[in-house]
């Protein structure tokens, strides 16, 4: 009996709106992980000065806090994921990474470089949540997780959608 390879051939060109909706996915994800965060750490912080905070009053001002930053907060995220995104990709292609492991560092040394810039420039911690070691932490694993997001979704999902047709056509 002999044995017979099966070998797929798999189009790695993945399109501009495959890349847009991995980006714009990943940047609602760490936006929304690094707002929430600050809000919570804002509001323990209130807490633990004695002020006295509801379940509704907490969620609503997360809530808040959510569509209130998205503006300059949400901007400043997008902007820096973006480029951090786009550096991580050329560099993954040119060391010829199998898997682009850049991205989530590249995520969450964006969200570590934006926060850094922004206190020379605004001369005031923007993100009070961020005013503590564990507050910047949690930033950068909002960059983390939407570096790591953006690399499932644009890389190893995206070859799925486009390398399975073509395994079901050659069964």
């Amino acid at each position: 009996m002999s044995e017979y390879a099966t070998v797929f051939e798999v189009d790695t060109n993945i399109s501009r709106f495959t890349k847009a909706g991995a980006l714009l996915v990943a940047w609602l994800v760490c936006y929304t992980i690094a707002s929430v965060s600050q809000s919570q750490f804002v509001l323990q912080n209130l807490t633990d000065l004695g002020v006295s905070i509801n379940g509704n009053v907490w969620l609503e001002h997360t809530a808040l806090d959510w569509w209130g930053l998205l503006p300059k907060f949400g901007g400043a995220i997008f902007a820096t994921l973006t480029l951090a995104l786009f550096i991580s990709g050329k560099l993954g292609r040119w060391l010829k990474l199998q898997r682009n492991w850049l991205h989530p560092l590249a995520g969450a040394l964006s969200m570590l470089l934006m926060l850094a810039i922004m206190h020379p420039l605004l001369e005031v911690t923007l993100i009070a949540g961020t005013r503590s070691f564990a507050g910047i932490v949690w930033q950068a694993i909002a960059g983390a997780v939407g570096g790591e997001l953006y690399r499932i979704l644009r890389q190893d999902l995206a070859r799925w959608i486009v390398q399975r047709p073509k395994q079901n056509a050659l069964l």
